[in-house]
């Protein structure tokens, strides 16, 4: 009895460990090129405002007036956007907004949303 509580124990201890791991990855963002700032100028598509990280697409036409869609696929916690200022009513889809991004380093289509700036000027991180 007492080695199957033994055996048991080290199961789930071994469990715990494994689950844990992708957390610990999760956090880690080397797998963004920070230095890298791209800005981009246009209309807020879609907005995902929550935590753990809010994500966000924009409509955005460049110089040879060639519209696409940028995905910031993450980007800071909502809760600490809120504490800074930033509500999710002022970047509502139509909104227009310039929004700084850092690329994903596998697929550069997509990035880190680092800083939002509103037609006003603010500017959020």
């Amino acid at each position: 009895m007492v080695r199957y509580i033994r055996i048991s124990s080290l199961v789930c201890a071994a469990a715990l460990v494994a689950l844990g791991r992708p957390a610990l990855a999760h956090h880690s963002f080397a797998v963004y090129d920070f230095n890298q700032q791209i800005p981009f100028e246009g209309v807020v598509a879609t907005l995902n405002f929550k935590n753990p990280h809010i994500a966000m697409t924009l409509t955005h036409t460049d110089e040879n007036g060639e519209t696409r869609t940028i995905s910031f696929i993450e980007g800071a916690p909502a809760n600490m956007l809120v504490r800074n200022g930033l509500r999710p009513e002022m970047i509502k889809p139509g909104t227009k907004v310039t929004a700084y991004g850092s690329p994903l380093r596998e697929d550069p289509t997509v990035f880190f949303l680092r800083k939002v700036v509103l037609e006003d000027g603010r500017e959020f991180q």
